[in-house]
């Protein structure tokens, strides 16, 4: 049986990290897969920080009354002729045009039969946003590797960045399996299926496009039409749930091989999610998870999220807190327990059961024990995720 960091590193070898362009306007919640540089001066040019008047500093220095020459309006390409001891009505943003280098917003002046008297000297860009004093053109702003968000798509296009080279959005494509399942809530008789809800409330975070496929009957020709659906898709995960175990009915083992996959692992050492299967074809990903909803959750947090953050050149993050008491584990397999940490450390919480989800609400992390002795002792360090990653 492959050991759970066996599997992990089967599923990474495999990731292929496609680079592709995208105009600025398009970007969403991408992995950028270049570095961004200024491609212009912010501020583009030395600009009016208020509303009010344009003085030359110098002429300033012995005099008071500066008769009105103009307006500098905002976006407005314009030639001046410098007189001296003139000023220039301007906005907010407009541009100050040299040899003019400072200004004074209205409340600060009196205006009297057309002329501004100013209460002193003003001194060399007052109130004046400089030319690149946000950043120069050349200036590296974001680095590679980072997801973009908001805030930064705001900043590459402002800086003047028309297309950028992101890592490729993978697809995930999931369909459950089973006779018992429903997809519908007043179906009490049946497993009410709320996995594809789950999976996809994750897809902005993680940065994938989902499409749910619905229930496939326990039966061959059911499995030949979902896969006819998606032959054709690249840089894509398919997922099923349920179908993988030793049961007769199980047929998507003998199906991936008659289909060319090449089947990496099916069985795993850890718990809950040991029946799980990884295959691959040409740039698609399957992986087989448990139908139990927590085995599920835990394929999808533990194998299938490294691998879609592997594919955009990105990792998991664990981290490391005590253990508030002692804990019996199986030595020969990698346990994944839901569990609450704080401040002091952190303790494995009641109802670990594979269909038990009232447990999920009441956990903040999961922890990954892969400690190869029966009992983790109290204030031993342990591996942890963020529940929700």
């Amino acid at each position: 049986m492959t050991s759970y960091k066996e599997a992990l590193q089967k599923v990474l070898k495999t990731s292929k990290k496609n680079k592709v362009k995208k105009y600025t306007k398009d970007l969403n919640n991408e992995v950028l897969a270049e570095n961004i540089k200024a491609k212009r001066n912010n501020p583009f040019y030395n600009n009016s920080l208020l509303d009010g008047f344009a003085f030359k500093s110098s002429d300033t220095v012995r005099n008071s009354f500066f008769k009105i020459n103009g307006e500098l309006a905002v976006g407005e390409k314009k030639t001046i002729q410098y007189v001296k001891n003139t000023c220039y009505r301007i906005s907010t943003g407009g541009k100050i045009i040299a040899p003019f280098d400072c200004m004074l917003p209205y409340e600060q002046v009196e205006v009297i039969d057309e002329l501004v008297q100013i209460p002193k000297k003003i001194r060399k860009y007052h109130n004046v946003r400089l030319e690149g004093s946000d950043f120069k053109k050349g200036k590296m702003l974001i680095k590679k590797n980072e997801k973009l968000s908001p805030a930064k798509k705001l900043l590459i296009k402002s800086s003047g960045n028309h297309i950028t080279s992101t890592y490729e959005t993978p697809n995930v494509v999931l369909f459950s399996s089973g006779d018992e399942i429903s997809d519908r809530i007043e179906n009490n008789e049946k497993v009410i299926n709320s996995i594809p809800e789950y999976f996809k409330s994750f897809s902005s975070k993680f940065n994938f496009n989902f499409t749910y496929l619905g229930i496939v009957k326990d039966n061959q020709k059911a499995i030949n039409s979902i896969f006819s659906k998606i032959k054709n898709l690249k840089n894509t995960i398919i997922i099923s749930t349920g179908g993988v175990s030793a049961g007769h009915k199980d047929y998507f083992p003998k199906f991936l091989k008659q289909q060319k996959y090449k089947i990496q692992f099916h069985r795993i050492g850890m718990q809950p999610g040991r029946p799980t299967l990884f295959a691959v074809k040409d740039s698609k990903y399957y992986f087989g998870l448990p139908g139990n909803p927590i085995s599920t959750i835990v394929g999808f947090h533990f194998l299938v999220i490294p691998l879609i953050l592997s594919m955009q050149n990105r990792k998991v993050s664990f981290k490391t807190t005590k253990l508030l008491h002692n804990y019996k584990k199986n030595p020969q397999l990698t346990e994944l327990r839901r569990a609450f940490v704080d401040q002091k450390g952190v303790k494995i919480i009641p109802d670990q059961e594979s269909y038990k989800l009232n447990s999920l609400v009441k956990a903040n992390c999961w922890l990954l024990l892969d400690q190869k002795n029966k009992v983790i002792k109290k204030g031993d360090l342990v591996k942890f995720i963020d529940y929700e990653n």
